[in-house]
C-alpha cells in the first residue's frame, strides 16, 4: 500500500463551508435588520475570496481579513454598519454550522482505523474546533492542525514540515494531500513534496493535481490501488 496517511482539508472538502457561511451571514445580518440573500452572498464573496488569496500568498495577516472583508463589502453597497461586530456575530454563527459535503461521513468511516487521517486547515481556530466538536466526526480525525496554532499556513512548506514533525517525518513518503483549493491544498501538497488529490470538477484541475475526484468516495480506490 503506497498511502497510509491522508492529509485533508475541511472547508468545502469535508464540511460544506459555503452553505454554513451563507446561513451564518443571513443570521448575522438579520440581527441588524439587513436582508442578506444569494445575490449579497456573491457580492460579499468577491471581497472575502480576494483577501483569503492574499493571505495564502503571504501579502496580509489573517487577523486583517476578518473585519476588513466586511468593511470593503459595506463600502461597496453603502451600508452603515460595524464590520467588527458583524464579523464577531458571523464567526459565532459559523461555529455552529452542521453542513457536510456529500459522502463525507461515509468516507471518514471507511478511512477510520485503516489510514492516519490528518486535518489541515487555514480556518478560524474557534470556528473550526467548534464545528468539529459538534459534527460528531471528531472520532475519525487522528490529528487536527490549524494554521493559527502552527504560526504558519497552507500552502507554505513550513506548515507541512511542522505537520510531519508532529505525526512522524517518515509518513511524508506515504502521504497524500486532499482538498478543494488549487492555491492552498494542491500548491501546499506540491510544496510539501507529496502527491495531491483535487476534490472538484475535472475542468478546474491543473498540473498541480496528481488525482482528481468529483465524489469523496472516489478517493478510496486511489488509496487502495496505487
Amino acid at each position: 500500500m503506497r498511502f497510509d496517511t491522508v492529509l485533508i482539508d475541511i472547508d468545502d472538502t469535508l464540511f460544506d463551508f459555503r452553505k454554513s457561511s451563507y446561513q451564518a451571514l443571513v443570521k448575522a445580518f438579520s440581527e441588524i435588520g439587513f436582508s442578506f440573500g444569494e445575490q449579497e452572498m456573491r457580492e460579499y464573496e468577491v471581497f472575502n475570496n480576494q483577501m483569503w488569496k492574499s493571505f495564502e500568498l503571504g501579502e496580509i495577516e489573517k487577523d486583517f481579513i476578518y473585519a476588513e472583508r466586511f468593511r470593503r463589502y459595506f463600502a461597496s453597497i453603502g451600508l452603515n454598519a460595524d464590520p467588527v461586530e458583524i464579523n464577531r456575530r458571523y464567526l459565532l454563527e459559523l461555529a455552529e454550522g452542521r453542513n457536510f459535503m456529500p459522502h463525507c461521513r461515509e468516507l471518514l468511516q471507511a478511512l477510520h482505523g485503516k489510514y492516519l487521517v490528518v486535518v489541515v486547515t487555514n480556518g478560524d481556530t474557534y470556528a473550526q474546533e467548534r464545528r468539529i466538536e459538534i459534527s460528531g466526526m471528531a472520532q475519525y480525525f487522528d490529528y487536527v492542525f490549524i494554521s493559527e496554532q502552527l504560526g504558519t499556513k497552507k500552502p507554505e512548506k513550513d506548515f507541512y514540515d511542522k505537520v510531519f514533525q508532529a505525526i512522524g517525518p517518515a509518513r511524508r513518503k506515504s502521504a497524500i494531500m486532499v482538498g478543494d483549493s488549487l492555491s492552498s491544498d494542491m500548491q501546499g501538497g506540491r510544496n510539501a513534496g507529496i502527491p495531491t488529490c483535487f476534490y472538484g470538477k475535472k475542468e478546474n484541475a491543473d498540473e498541480r493535481c496528481d488525482y482528481v475526484i468529483e465524489d469523496l468516495l472516489n478517493l478510496l480506490p486511489i488509496l487502495e490501488n496505487d
